[in-house]
């Protein structure tokens, strides 16, 4: 309700004696007529009325300042120059305005964004949609990617879709603000976190996705290097915690087989070629380009396509016939571990 200004000391009021027991709260005496007119940079000319202001509280009864109190005190305090904020703060801003020129100040630019909406719509809030900047650390999103995202929605720089904090800083403008509601597309937020995970340097991201990995209960030194690992997963992944779930392939240990898995997913007439297949890499230097030789080498002896030998020769090694390029991984698991794995599973079969 509006505050009805009985404690409002003017000109020829006789104030009655407040009473005994109550501690009073502090009011800003709001400027009677005329109007809180101001630029937004969003949203233009804006004007309001000061009769439909009242004499807002600015400290409670126990002392401490409120909001739209201290908001200006900080901002003068401070020298802001430019206020960005939601536009769900329009209402506070004549108010803001009457009390920055009470105490001698200049109003700064305001700049009043349009409401972010939910991929249904609708407004967002903790109940429809939001997640905090930690949540999204959870969730294994990298912070280049959040930053590139919150800066194009609802701001644009031409049809730039990624660009570098640097270039940001540089390119950012009032000027390019949209004036109508942003809507959050999940689908394009984890689109950016891969392409800045695929561009990302591989020991650097390493550092970010190990922390993951150990939450899984992965070992990273009792496998193959991580740095490596993470090289080979990295174009296919989404998250952080996608790189940490692929590596897990890497640092399990040996796949403990039935002999009738292994007569189901390895057939009797591919094994020969396994055979080879073990000889061509023991030839070999365990390069990617040396275990690849070995697959060529070994299809057009046995007159096989790839993926008759390739998903056996996955099976044997980690159970599973989903793998990154099994060269990449048998070059990184190392050939003896890869031999060992292999002979296992023939003989078991």
């Amino acid at each position: 309700p509006r505050y009805n200004g009985f404690w409002r000391p003017e000109q020829g009021k006789n104030l009655p004696t407040p009473p005994e027991g109550v501690k009073p709260v502090i009011r800003f005496k709001n400027p009677i007529g005329g109007s809180v007119v101001w630029d937004d940079a969003v949203k233009g000319r804006i004007e309001i009325s000061n009769d439909e202001l009242d004499d807002l509280v600015i400290a409670r009864p126990d002392g401490t300042p409120t909001y739209n109190f201290c908001v200006v005190v900080d901002d003068l305090d401070m020298k802001i120059t430019h206020v960005i904020r939601g536009d769900d703060h329009v209402n506070n801003t004549p108010r803001q305005i009457n009390i920055l020129r009470a105490l001698g100040g200049t109003s700064p630019i305001y700049a009043h964004l349009p409401t972010v909406l939910n991929d249904q719509g609708e407004k967002m809030s903790k109940r429809n949609g939001a997640m905090s900047v930690r949540d999204y650390e959870r969730e294994g999103y990298m912070p280049e990617a959040v930053l590139n995202y919150l800066a194009r929605l609802g701001w644009s720089h031409g049809d730039a879709e990624v660009f570098t904090k640097e270039q940001f800083v540089e390119w950012f403008n009032l000027d390019h603000l949209g004036k109508s509601p942003a809507q959050h597309n999940p689908e394009k937020l984890l689109w950016l976190n891969h392409h800045y995970i695929q561009q990302a340097d591989a020991a650097d991201l390493a550092k970010r996705a190990l922390p993951f990995a150990q939450n899984l209960g992965i070992k990273t030194d009792a496998g193959p290097d991580f740095v490596g690992v993470v090289n080979i997963l990295k174009d296919r992944a989404n998250t952080l915690i996608e790189i940490a779930e692929g590596a897990k392939l890497f640092y399990m240990d040996r796949p403990n087989h039935s002999a009738a898995d292994l007569d189901t997913n390895i057939p009797e007439a591919v094994r020969p070629a396994i055979s080879d297949f073990i000889a061509e890499l023991e030839a070999g230097d365990g390069s990617k380009a040396a275990v690849s030789a070995a697959f060529k080498a070994v299809l057009a002896k046995h007159g096989l396509k790839m993926p008759a030998l390739a998903m056996p020769v996955r099976y044997a090694m980690f159970a599973t016939t989903q793998t990154p390029a099994i060269d990449a991984v048998i070059s990184l698991i190392g050939i003896e571990e890869t031999k060992e794995r292999l002979q296992r599973s023939i003989k078991i079969g």
